[in-house]
């Protein structure tokens, strides 16, 4: 594959590691605001009209979290074909489709629930009478999600730390947990 260096630096390569890098990095400040937009969600204590403006701002960041979540994996894919590395190959980049994989099933489970909480609080706006139980699923809901964000946020600081530890700078530097196929053959005895 042809690269363009700068200064002795592979642009493309450097670039999609940059770019793959920050996706991972607002990906978790965004949904760190999620997180805390969240507790005011869920308050009824809280002014109807203000839990209705913060469940808008976490249902948009969602989305833009969503989209980041989606466009993560071709930007690994390419990545990987820019450094060299065959996919499913390295014991190390197995585990990050492990983990990619665990956090697309948590994602389904996620991306509906604030949805949900904006359709609730807008029907309370608009006169719902049954206001405990909306209040009360906006709460459960959002309850039983915060465990499930917590995997998340843990898979995507292990899968970052796991990618840090693979870096390959300079070029010549051995790999830390990046053997392949190959290689593992032939060391068996």
């Amino acid at each position: 594959m042809f690269e363009l260096e700068i200064f002795g630096l592979p642009i493309v390569k450097t670039s999609l590691q940059g770019l793959h890098a920050l996706m991972v990095g607002t990906w978790l400040v965004f949904d760190w605001i999620v997180y805390w937009l969240h507790f005011d969600i869920k308050n009824p204590e809280v002014p109807l009209e203000r839990r209705i403006e913060r469940a808008h701002v976490m249902h948009g960041i969602d989305r833009v979290v969503a989209y980041i979540f989606v466009l993560t994996l071709p930007v690994g894919i390419a990545l990987s074909y820019a450094s060299g590395t065959e996919l499913f190959t390295t014991n190390w980049l197995n585990w990050k489709h492990v983990g990619y994989g665990v956090i697309v099933v948590a994602a389904l489970v996620l991306i509906p629930i604030s949805g949900a909480a904006l359709r609730h609080l807008e029907a309370m706006r608009d006169g719902d009478t049954n206001k405990d139980e909306r209040n009360r699923q906006i709460r459960r809901n959002m309850n039983v999600a915060m465990p499930v964000v917590f995997l998340v946020w843990a898979l995507l600081i292990a899968l970052s730390v796991l990618s840090l530890l693979n870096l390959k700078t300079p070029e010549d530097q051995e790999y830390i947990f990046r053997r392949t196929a190959a290689e593992v053959e032939a060391l068996a005895p």
